[in-house]
C-alpha cells in the first residue's frame, strides 16, 4: 500500500528533522581576570563606577546558568598578576577564588608563570575545576607541565569537546624567561591537530579556549583595531575550520560582536573582569556547525550586582590575609598617576626615575609599558598601591649599550607591538608611531651611535622579554636583586608627597 503525502506534510517532516537535529547553547566567556577580586574603576568605562570583582562575577554567572540548562563558562588565561593579593600570595588567593566562579574549564595564559612554573603546577593542583594545556612541556622529561590537554563536557544532547592552548609567540614574547627555565611551549597547530584527531568522532562540536595572538594593551585609554589584535585566532579558525568556537586570551580585546572567520567564532573580552562575555549558539549536530548565534559583552557594574556572598566571604578572608603588608603607607600622590600604551604617562616617569635615581651609575632607565598595571589614584599611596601598578616579580638590573644599540631598542619600542617605552628623567626621543625612533636626547644631548650608557631596566626586559632582544647584548649587566616595586617604595620614603607629571619626554611625530 503506498502512502500519498502533500507538499506541505513533507515540509513539516523536514522541520521536525531540522529541529531534532539542532541543539541551544550559551557559552560564558572570560579572559585575563589578572586577580582583580575587587570592584576598581577603569576610566575607559566610567570615571565614577567601579566594575568587575570576584563577586559580582560569580553571581553573574549563577544568574545566567539558572536561565538556562545548556550554559557553561570558560576562561582563557592570565588569572595570575594584578592587584597586589596575587602577588602577595604568589595566585593562591586567585585560585582558591576561582574555585567558585563556576568555571567549566579554563586555559593557562603566560602570567600564570610569573612566580615560576613550579609554583604553577602547585597552585593549579588546588584547582576544583578543569584547567587545560596541550602543547607546555618540560624540557628534561618531555613529559606535559600540565597532563590535560582537553575535557568533553555534555550538555543535552551536546557533547562539547574543549581544548585548551598557548600560543607559542605569546608565550616567549611576553613571559619571563627566568620563571619558564626547565619548559617549552611547542607550536600550538602540532598539538591542535593532534587532539581534533582523537576528538572528532567524539564529540559534535569544538570549543578551542586558547591565550593567544597580541599582548594586551595595559593602557587607560581604551581598545581599537579588534580585528588586527585577534589575528592569530583568525589564522587559526582558517587553518582548522572545523573549530565551532575559540575562545582568546591575551590580547586583551572585546568583541560586542563575535568575529565570524567561514563557520568559526572568535570571543573574547577587554579583560579584568569587566565584562561577562555571553555567546548563545543554535548548533546542527548533522553538519556539526553553528546555523545563528547572538554575542553580548555584558558590563559588570558593581552597583547593579549584588555579590555573591560565599564568594565575599573568600575574597574578605584573603584581603585580610596580606592586609598587614599591602597597608603600609609609603607616600601621598598630589596626582591620580595613570598608565598610557602609546605615549608618555605620568605613572611610567615615576617608575623610570626611581630606577634611575637608585645607582648615580645608571644614565637613564626605561620601563615597558605593559608592566604597569594599574593606576593609582591621588591620595595616600601604599606599599600595596605599588605592587598592584607593577605586580611581576621582576629586578632591577643595569647594563651598558652604544647608542646603536639603543636607537635599535627604541625602533622596536616605536612599532608598539609591545607598546613604548617609558623613559627617566635624564632621557628624550621622538618617534614615528608603528614605524621608527627619529631622535634621542641623553642628558639634551643626541645619543651618540659609537659612544656606551649605563641603561637600567627590570630584569624582564633585559633578558629580552617584549621582543627587546638588543638588552642580551649589553656589556657590564649588574642584577641589584631588588625587585623594582622595592626601588620605587625606597624611591618615595623620604619624599611625604610628590607630584608625577607628563614632561614631554616622549614626542610622537606624524
Amino acid at each position: 500500500m503506498k502512502i500519498k503525502l502533500s507538499l506541505s506534510a513533507l515540509y513539516g517532516l523536514l522541520s521536525i528533522n531540522l529541529l531534532a537535529a539542532t541543539e541551544e547553547l550559551t557559552i560564558l566567556y572570560t579572559n585575563d581576570l589578572h586577580s582583580h577580586l575587587e570592584p576598581h574603576l577603569e576610566s575607559w568605562i566610567s570615571e565614577s563606577r567601579p566594575v568587575g570583582g570576584f563577586a559580582n562575577l560569580a553571581t553573574m554567572v549563577k544568574q545566567e546558568k539558572a536561565k538556562k540548562e545548556n550554559t557553561i563558562y570558560l576562561d582563557a588565561g592570565d588569572y595570575f598578576s594584578g592587584p597586589y593579593v596575587s602577588s602577595l600570595t604568589k595566585g593562591e588567593a586567585v585560585i582558591e577564588s576561582m574555585n567558585h566562579l563556576g568555571l567549566d574549564a579554563a586555559c593557562i595564559g603566560n602570567h600564570e608563570f610569573d612566580y615560576g612554573w613550579e609554583n604553577m603546577i602547585t597552585q593549579m593542583d588546588k584547582a576544583k575545576f578543569p584547567i587545560l594545556n596541550a602543547n607546555i612541556f618540560i624540557q628534561e622529561t618531555g613529559e606535559p607541565v600540565w597532563n590535560n590537554p582537553y575535557i568533553i563536557i555534555k550538555k543535552g544532547e551536546l557533547n562539547i569537546g574543549v581544548i585548551g592552548l598557548h600560543g607559542k609567540f605569546a608565550f616567549y614574547d611576553t613571559i619571563n624567561f627566568r620563571m619558564i627555565k626547565g619548559v617549552e611551549a611547542r607550536d600550538e597547530n602540532i598539538y591542535l591537530e593532534k587532539h581534533l584527531a582523537v576528538l572528532k568522532d567524539q564529540v559534535d562540536m569544538i570549543v578551542v579556549v586558547i591565550h593567544h595572538g597580541m599582548p594586551g594593551r595595559q593602557s587607560s585609554i581604551g581598545k581599537t583595531d579588534v580585528m588586527r589584535r585577534l589575528n592569530s585566532d583568525v589564522e587559526l579558525a582558517k587553518r582548522f575550520p572545523e573549530i565551532n568556537v575559540i575562545v582568546s586570551g591575551h590580547a586583551h580585546t572585546g568583541t560586542p560582536d563575535a568575529v565570524k572567520v567561514n563557520d568559526t567564532l572568535i570571543v573574547s573580552t577587554n579583560a579584568y573582569t569587566t565584562e561577562l562575555g555571553k555567546l548563545e549558539i543554535s548548533f546542527d549536530k548533522q553538519s556539526k556547525k553553528v546555523i545563528s548565534h547572538n554575542n553580548q559583552l555584558l558590563t559588570i557594574f558593581d552597583d547593579e550586582v549584588e555579590d555573591d556572598k560565599r564568594m565575599s566571604e573568600v575574597v574578605e578572608y584573603w584581603q585580610k590575609e596580606v592586609e598587614s603588608i599591602a597597608s603600609e603607607k609609603i607616600s601621598y600622590t598630589a596626582s591620580n598617576l595613570t598608565r598610557a600604551y602609546g605615549r608618555e604617562s605620568n605613572m611610567g616617569n615615576l617608575f623610570a626615575d626611581a630606577m634611575e635615581d637608585y645607582d648615580d651609575a645608571i644614565d637613564f632607565a626605561v620601563v615597558n609599558s605593559g608592566a604597569l598595571r594599574q593606576d593609582i589614584k591621588k591620595g595616600n599611596v601604599s606599599f600595596g598601591d605599588l605592587i598592584s601598578a607593577f605586580p611581576f616579580p621582576n629586578t632591577l638590573v643595569s647594563t651598558k649599550l652604544t647608542g646603536s644599540q639603543i636607537k635599535e631598542i627604541f625602533n622596536h619600542a616605536a612599532g608598539l607591538s609591545n607598546g613604548i617605552l617609558q623613559v627617566s628623567k635624564s632621557f628624550k626621543y621622538s618617534f614615528s608611531p608603528e614605524s621608527h625612533v627619529i631622535n634621542m636626547w641623553f642628558n639634551g644631548k643626541k645619543i651618540e651611535e659609537n659612544q656606551l650608557y649605563n641603561v637600567a631596566s627590570s630584569s624582564f626586559v633585559t633578558d629580552g622579554g617584549d621582543g627587546y632582544l638588543v638588552f642580551k647584548e649589553g656589556l657590564e649587566t649588574k642584577d641589584t636583586g631588588i625587585n623594582i616595586y622595592e626601588v620605587v617604595k625606597g624611591y618615595l620614603a623620604n619624599k611625604k608627597t610628590f607630584t608625577a607629571q607628563i614632561e614631554g619626554r616622549i614626542i610622537e611625530e606624524i
